[in-house]
């Protein structure tokens, strides 16, 4: 393989170049935008992608910190869970991180360098003999052997394979901030999760002073018209006092509004030379904290059997055989992530509650070794 030609700056398309460079393969990253993003959201990555960034001497620590425990606050406000995630993930051999999304865009960007062009919108993608090309908005374009999406849920390169491939949207939504301190009721590396009914909200520590929050809504989308802390305010059954916190730290211009929607049943996600991954190839709604990280395993895998497979169309194949299984099964846990985390029946509340904090440790271990290792 003597040249990849990425669409798309974001985890994805970084973890890929970043892979592909070590290993001594020409890269190009084409970034729509003309500058990095100024919305600040944040993430929770398991130790099993940790794990992969840091094969690639991604510096995580500055851009994040470690999660030691996960908090689970049941339909009246009561804790029904505590995984140690930090411990278990240690056991995996790394540590489970809450990171800010931009500070870790800024960071994989400036690792690729001038093989990053900031400003190139893809505006369409073709196959040749034995290349792939990309077409931008000035007029210019690039050729590789393979041309690879990573350019998100709305990506341009699925377009050109699947033309009436439509994200399934959930009728679910809601907001997410990052602030520069700490509300008083988080305490460091731990994350607490709040499931009421018809509604998700949470906040962690993500390191450098920082914490992240969201609140998101089952059946029923964000209001532009409407204040975005009145439509909490009036969504959720009661505010937790950490929420509250976080509400009074945030202005409403640091809440970026998101809409839940994934896409499942998309087969094949190659055509000739023409490749989708990340979102691109199976978007999956948030509630699964579980899309970044099959975005960077996407792009290790592929990275290998770029270094490896001469044959095309065989290497696709396989790079498809080996990942949309996982890639399903995430998607199908975050749609039932969703549905059990704010589902609006007090029955199935109270039998989630209860079965929540009656958990033996020996079977909690096995939950939380599923998640770091993204089993």
């Amino acid at each position: 393989m003597n040249k990849v030609v990425i669409i798309g700056g974001g985890i994805g398309g970084l973890t890929l170049a970043l892979a592909l460079k070590q290993r001594g393969i020409a890269v190009t990253v084409h970034e729509k935008y003309d500058h990095q993003q100024h919305h600040q959201t944040g993430f929770l990555i398991w130790s099993y992608a940790i794990a992969l960034l840091q094969k690639l001497d991604v510096p995580v620590h500055l851009v994040g910190t470690p999660l030691e425990v996960f908090e689970v606050h049941g339909r009246s406000g009561q804790k029904i869970s505590e995984m140690p995630i930090g411990k278990i993930s240690r056991s995996h051999g790394a540590d489970s991180f809450e990171i800010n999304r931009r500070r870790l865009i800024e960071c994989m960007s400036d690792m690729v360098g001038d093989d990053l062009e900031f400003g190139h919108k893809c505006v369409s993608v073709e196959n040749s003999k034995d290349s792939a090309v990309a077409f931008f908005e000035d007029g210019s374009s690039d050729e590789g052997d393979v041309v690879v999406g990573c350019d998100g849920a709305h990506s341009v390169v699925r377009a050109a394979i699947h033309p009436d491939a439509e994200l399934k949207m959930l009728d679910a939504g809601g907001w997410i901030a990052v602030m520069d301190q700490h509300p008083p009721s988080l305490q460091k590396n731990r994350h607490m999760d709040f499931w009421q009914p018809g509604c998700k909200a949470g906040v962690a520590d993500i390191g450098n002073g920082e914490a992240r929050w969201y609140v998101g809504f089952n059946h029923r989308l964000p209001d532009d018209s409407v204040s975005k802390m009145e439509q909490i305010k009036k969504g959720m059954v009661h505010i937790p006092e950490v929420i509250q916190q976080c509400m009074e730290m945030t202005t409403e211009l640091q809440m970026v509004s998101t809409k839940a929607g994934d896409l499942l049943a998309l087969d094949p996600w190659y055509q000739g030379r023409l490749l989708l991954m990340g979102d691109a190839a199976h978007a999956t709604s948030p509630y699964a904290g579980m899309g970044a990280c099959a975005a960077i395993a996407d792009a290790f895998a592929l990275a290998e059997m770029l270094d490896q497979q001469t044959d095309v169309e065989m290497l696709l194949t396989e790079f498809q055989k080996q990942r949309k299984p996982v890639a399903d099964a995430v998607i199908k846990e975050s749609r039932h992530g969703l549905d059990m985390s704010t589902s609006r029946s007090r029955f199935r509340n109270w039998i989630r509650d209860w079965g929540l904090s009656h958990i033996p440790e020996h079977k909690m271990k096995e939950i939380v070794d599923e998640m770091v290792t993204g089993g």
